[in-house]
């Protein structure tokens, strides 16, 4: 069981990092949208209309979908005045029940995210821009990146139930 638990979590390490990838383009992409916008306007006088929305929307993906990728880096903020204190299993065991935690909240938000893609999506809602894009589409990044750090989490707490520290992946993240 260790063992296709430490598969699963190569593999997902693969995935996390390609995600993480995906992310950081939207980023350059919503800059990119953004000088766009800037030299269009202050050059050549054009009217812009969706490289502000369409730049929050891929800030929006890049956050979310970064979250798991961000996790297994280490990237979050961590208060360590606990986890110094404790070695041994009970790190081990103060990471279960952090992991646990974040895994409810989580779980939480997955649900409640799904629930506004769902509605906007049955309700046709759109945004009231002049581009106007239907809304699921950037609502779709919170389940979906909270989904990937749901099974990232899920995956770590197995394997530290079985006694095992979080094998280090190539992001070198103390996870």
């Amino acid at each position: 069981m260790l063992i296709l638990l430490n598969r699963l979590r190569v593999w997902l390490d693969r995935l996390n990092f390609l995600i993480g990838g995906i992310a950081a383009c939207g980023i350059l992409f919503a800059c990119g949208a953004i000088t766009w916008a800037v030299v269009g306007r202050g050059l050549f006088g054009m009217n812009t209309i969706w490289e502000l929305e369409a730049s929050v929307y891929l800030l929006i993906y890049a956050a979310f979908l970064g979250l798991a990728y961000s996790d297994r880096a280490g990237s979050q903020i961590a208060i360590d005045i606990l986890r110094v204190r404790f070695t041994g299993k009970a790190r081990l065991a103060h990471r279960i029940v952090l992991d646990s935690i974040a895994l409810v909240l989580f779980s939480l938000l997955f649900w409640s995210s799904l629930e506004m893609v769902l509605n906007a999506w049955h309700t046709q809602w759109r945004s009231m821009s002049l581009w106007g894009p239907p809304l699921w589409i950037p609502y779709l990044a919170i389940p979906i990146g909270t989904a990937i750090l749901i099974i990232n989490l899920v995956l770590d707490i197995l394997i530290r139930l079985h006694g095992q520290a979080v094998p280090a992946d190539a992001l070198q993240g103390e996870h």
